[in-house]
């Protein structure tokens, strides 16, 4: 199926400069909470890389590596390989902000863990950071000093990251290589506006949308004008069903404005678009496809502030997240990306 090109329309100055304000500032704000939570709540001994490395292919890029401390060097075993993608709208955080996540994920899978970084907006639009992950993902893969089992590969990456996995899948020399893909609440669709998604949320009387207000600095920030909106690179739900991996599991957040996209675009590939209102927020598991409601939770629910620590909302968000990596685990193992 031929799918027109929709260009992304240059809106108004004082709409453009006010984007640029306030993303900038937003950047500055995110450095600073980011060195403060690295003060109060340094590493905790454990989650930091086992080993970081730069490729030649991108000598500013910072690639973080962590074995699982089964791991015996001295059995020369190779082990499934996990790329991980940090979320932070194209324009936030580094690689850094997921050592949590990425090393207790090697130690519960037994997987290499390789989490890559990219160059962020407004310096760098769409397709820098596709290109940037795609790139050092191949010299991860043609690195012979890592012990990796090119027969299992999986991607993974929250929000913007979950984009790029899946964006980043469908280049040559990947494409095939990743079996399976774990997104978290990612972007799919940039071809509708902010005020579209905020319209067309299921539900609208929840918490205050996260994204409500960034979201225009961010797509601003990371589309240019003039961007065919529909390219499945910058828009994954647009890419055939065989320029993707055979295994993708899902994770929407009841109260987030991407919430509908993901879920459209899993239900089509499973081939479920006949499933409407109700029926399209349950869980399921179709062949390769997966897909999980995080019911409670908001846009980021996975990555916690270390704030009220015992609050019920930061419980139910926690229950939520080890239970879906557990499933996500336990999926893994089907793809036979696990055995």
């Amino acid at each position: 199926m031929i799918i027109s090109p929709l260009p992304k329309e240059r809106l108004s100055f004082p709409h453009r400069l006010n984007c640029f304000f306030q993303l900038w500032l937003l950047k500055f704000l995110a450095s600073l909470y980011f060195l403060y939570l690295r003060l109060v709540n340094p590493p905790q001994p454990g989650t930091q890389p086992t080993v970081t490395k730069r490729y030649a292919c991108r000598p500013t890029l910072e690639t973080r590596i962590f074995y699982p401390r089964s791991y015996d060097s001295a059995k020369h075993q190779l082990l499934p390989l996990y790329l991980n993608i940090h979320g932070g709208g194209f324009a936030l955080c580094d690689a850094t902000v997921d050592d949590t996540f990425c090393s207790s994920w090697a130690n519960r899978t037994g997987m290499l863990v390789v989490s890559l970084n990219y160059r962020k907006a407004p310096h760098h639009p769409f397709p820098t950071a596709t290109f940037d992950v795609a790139d050092v993902a191949r010299c991860v893969l043609a690195d012979e000093s890592l012990p990796i089992d090119r027969s299992r590969i999986a991607i993974g990456g929250f929000s913007a990251g979950g984009n790029l996995a899946l964006s980043v899948s469908q280049f040559p020399g990947l494409k095939g290589l990743i079996k399976a893909a774990v997104v978290y609440y990612p972007i799919v669709d940039f071809s509708h506006p902010p005020n579209v998604k905020l319209d067309s949320r299921p539900y609208k009387n929840g918490p205050r949308e996260t994204l409500e207000k960034t979201s225009w600095w961010l797509d601003w920030g990371y589309v240019d004008a003039g961007q065919n909106r529909r390219d499945p690179l910058l828009s994954p739900v647009y890419a055939g069903k065989d320029e993707l991996p055979p295994w993708i599991y899902m994770i929407g957040a009841q109260w987030d404005m991407l919430r509908l996209e993901a879920q459209q675009m899993i239900h089509g590939l499973a081939g479920l678009d006949d499933r409407v209102g109700v029926e399209q927020e349950e869980d399921f598991e179709v062949g390769g496809y997966k897909w999980t409601l995080a019911m409670g939770c908001l846009h980021g629910f996975t990555h916690m502030s270390p704030r009220k620590k015992w609050s019920s909302s930061r419980r139910t968000r926690e229950e939520a997240t080890q239970r879906i990596y557990h499933e996500a685990h336990q999926w893994l193992k089907k793809s036979q990306v696990l055995s």
